[in-house]
């Protein structure tokens, strides 16, 4: 009895170590098979070969209202959310018709708005109970029980905001304001800042309502509140507490790279999903010194107070991010660098309807990649940034869309939307714009 019992602790024994050594050797088969990682666990976070949605650590989220604000970036930012709607095939919100724009003006939505859009795909038009949309991604004022009305549930809500002094400016330009208020034509876009602040009220009270809007406070405006129902710091409190508590992710145009890792990280999403190239971009700007500045600021006192909420809220959530972020934005610069000289034939200025926006040329033929990073792996390219970080990309496809002008993937939404889902995004570069596609 107790020989047998010596035998049968021995094989246990031998069971164990045997597992032992089994383990150990697939971790270092694993190790070496993939550089710049020290576990299996660390591949999967840092790794940037798409993984099958059953490895990874979250579930992609697929359902994102971005309310879009005037002049902060946030063409660059739409259409990275609506190119991961196209690649997804998800219901997105735009206008019925036929029109070559399918956003709407800045409209301020209703819950009998669903009227006007085309229908989500597989529902007949005019079944408006089963209008239930992924994405939204317009110019329309933020309300949120309606958006809620034709938004799937548990939807990621998002906005962008821009430090007020540069967005005025670029709202200042944009919109004619100044040439509305100060009718000079010798005098530049600086003078025309300079004259209008001497006396900003005489020159702004007369313009038009929607370049008055525009022109004072006007991110507060887009996020659903009228600037002059704020008429102190205690009712402009409480607007930014109930914002915070309402939006999932408020980003910051002066942290876009930063802000980006943080949706990234948010909606579950792949750093192929962020990729971009800036949209919408004006080729010159005003110069504003510091008596100009601190004139906006003022001007726009309740802006300035909501963007300095978030900013704080936003450099929080970097710390709170972990000990990877810094080399997640080197690593994610790294290749929107690798992008633009990879897709980037030439960087030209367009005049679009009396604007000078930069337009970029893609690159023809064939798409190999810059720096030699990259090798061919079935119809894709496997491009290796270093330290783990890998992407396994169709570059061709990836340059098509980064490059092509801010209306070209329109018409593809509205023909998926309509169960029609060619996947090719083509007309790269072209430049165009439309009224509502208002970024930089």
């Amino acid at each position: 009895m107790d020989r047998m019992f010596k035998i049968f602790f021995l094989v246990c024994i031998i069971a164990v170590l045997f597992h032992e050594i089994t383990w150990i050797l697939n971790c270092n088969a694993i190790h070496k098979r993939i550089k710049g990682s020290n576990t299996q666990h660390e591949v999967l976070q840092r790794n940037m070969v798409t993984q099958p949605v059953s490895l990874r650590r979250c579930t992609p989220r697929k359902n994102i209202v971005f309310v879009k604000t005037h002049k902060t970036g946030g063409t660059t930012l739409a259409r990275i959310i609506e190119q991961y709607a196209f690649d997804n095939k998800l219901n997105v919100v735009i206008k019925k018709g036929e029109y070559k724009n399918f956003h709407f003006a800045n409209v301020n939505f209703d819950f009998n708005s669903k009227k006007y859009f085309v229908p989500p795909m597989g529902v007949k038009q005019g079944d408006y109970k089963n209008y239930k949309y992924n994405v939204f991604a317009l110019h329309a004022l933020y309300n949120r029980p309606v958006y809620d009305s034709f938004m799937e549930n548990g939807s990621i809500y998002v906005t962008l905001l821009r430090d007020p002094v540069s967005q005025f400016e670029s709202a200042f330009d944009f919109f004619n304001v100044g040439a509305a208020a100060i009718r000079d034509s010798s005098l530049n876009k600086t003078q025309r800042l300079q004259v209008f602040f001497k006396d900003p009220l005489k020159y702004w009270t007369p313009l038009k309502r929607s370049q008055r809007l525009i022109s004072r406070n006007s991110q507060i405006w887009d996020l659903g509140v009228d600037p002059a129902k704020c008429p102190n710091s205690f009712v402009v409190d409480y607007t930014i507490k109930r914002l915070d508590n309402e939006l999932d992710l408020v980003m910051i145009t002066e942290y876009f790279d930063e802000s980006l890792l943080l949706l990234k990280k948010k909606l579950c999403w792949e750093f192929k999903d962020i990729l971009y190239l800036p949209r919408n971009v004006r080729s010159s700007r005003a110069t504003l010194n510091v008596n100009i500045r601190k004139n906006i600021s003022k001007w726009n006192w309740i802006d300035t107070k909501i963007y300095s909420h978030f900013l704080g809220r936003l450099h929080k959530l970097i710390k709170d991010y972990g000990p990877r972020f810094e080399d997640d934005l080197s690593a994610f610069r790294n290749m929107t660098s690798f992008v633009y000289k990879t897709c980037v034939a030439n960087e030209k200025v367009q005049t679009f309807r009396k604007r000078k926006k930069i337009a970029f040329d893609m690159v023809r033929g064939n798409v190999t990649g810059h720096g030699g990073i990259c090798r061919r792996v079935g119809k894709l390219d496997e491009c290796n940034f270093g330290n783990g970080y890998i992407l396994l990309l169709d570059l061709s496809y990836i340059c098509e869309s980064v490059t092509s002008s801010i209306t070209d993937l329109n018409p593809h939404l509205k023909n998926m939307m309509k169960r029609n889902t060619n996947r090719t995004v083509r007309g790269g570069g072209s430049g165009g714009g439309d009224d509502e596609e208002l970024g930089e």
